[in-house]
């Protein structure tokens, strides 16, 4: 049994039974990589066209033919690419050996839980997730891939702060709320509020307030806008000394009734993000 790692999240990195993969070609390398983006398969007309800027000839199939040797050789797994109905596909055995499989089979899990163990499997998918998909590798599939990822992770991001939120864990709702934000500033203004009304019961009103000038700052610079009429008026309660929401402590209210009164935490179900991988398992990460 040889046993195959495959990182693309924060790092780039193919290992066969501790040692790097030897491809012996770029393209090898790369198709890989490709085939990985796209885990439905492509045609070989698309590869040839995206990776190589080709069309088929006998020259042009000889190398893909080659190619695909050297990625099997490479994964040390001879049905490692799979062909069917004219679409190349990478197998399961394969993709369960990636860190991107993982990430996306411990969102499954939290979709089919509640209450702590989601919050923990949502924990256990971000764990994998140390930085931006094949970071480095600017090709236009790349980046498509890169964002539909990169959305996967921002929201689970934003589930887990209100998790956290729920279970009274204020210090981590902000650790969570901020690495969403630094991510994608974009997703709503309601994630910035949320964020300045965290700083005011973990830190202190100065904090939220800052936050409140980086934001206008953003604004202004990358959209040409100003903040919600809402979002000044919160500013202005947290400068006057309001507390919007209270941190839990001993003599605080409740769980349920601190998170009741929190104006940012949805008492619902959290909205279902992610695709249903519910029959995959994360330990398989072996290639035969």
């Amino acid at each position: 049994m040889n046993t195959l790692k495959i990182r693309t999240l924060g790092q780039i990195q193919v290992q066969l039974d501790g040692q790097e993969a030897q491809f012996h070609s770029e393209p090898a390398r790369a198709l890989l990589f490709y085939l990985l983006s796209f885990v439905e398969g492509r045609s070989k007309a698309e590869i040839l066209h995206d990776l190589w800027d080709e069309e088929e000839s006998p020259q042009v199939n000889n190398r893909f033919r080659v190619t695909l040797h050297r990625i099997r050789t490479a994964l040390g797994a001879p049905d490692g690419i799979k062909e069917q109905y004219g679409r190349y596909q990478i197998s399961r055995e394969v993709l369960q050996s990636s860190d991107l499989y993982r990430f996306y089979v411990h969102l499954s899990q939290a979709e089919h839980c509640s209450g702590r163990e989601r919050l923990q499997e949502l924990q256990k998918a971000l764990s994998f997730y140390t930085g931006n998909y094949l970071d480095g590798m600017d090709h236009e599939w790349v980046q498509q891939a890169r964002e539909e990822h990169k959305t996967a992770y921002v929201r689970a991001l934003l589930e887990l702060s209100m998790l956290y939120c729920h279970e009274g864990q204020c210090e981590d709702t902000v650790h969570a709320l901020f690495r969403a934000l630094k991510s994608d500033p974009f997703i709503g203004e309601n994630y910035h509020q949320k964020l300045m009304t965290c700083l005011s019961v973990v830190e202190d009103r100065y904090s939220a307030i800052e936050h409140y000038r980086r934001f206008i700052h953003f604004l202004k610079n990358e959209l040409q806008d100003t903040p919600m009429q809402d979002t000044v008026a919160l500013a202005q309660r947290i400068k006057d000394g309001e507390a919007i929401c209270k941190r839990k402590h001993e003599d605080a209210p409740t769980e349920s009734e601190m998170t009741h009164n929190c104006p940012f935490t949805p008492t619902g179900q959290c909205p279902e993000f992610f695709m249903d991988l519910a029959d995959c398992n994360p330990e398989q990460n072996t290639v035969a």
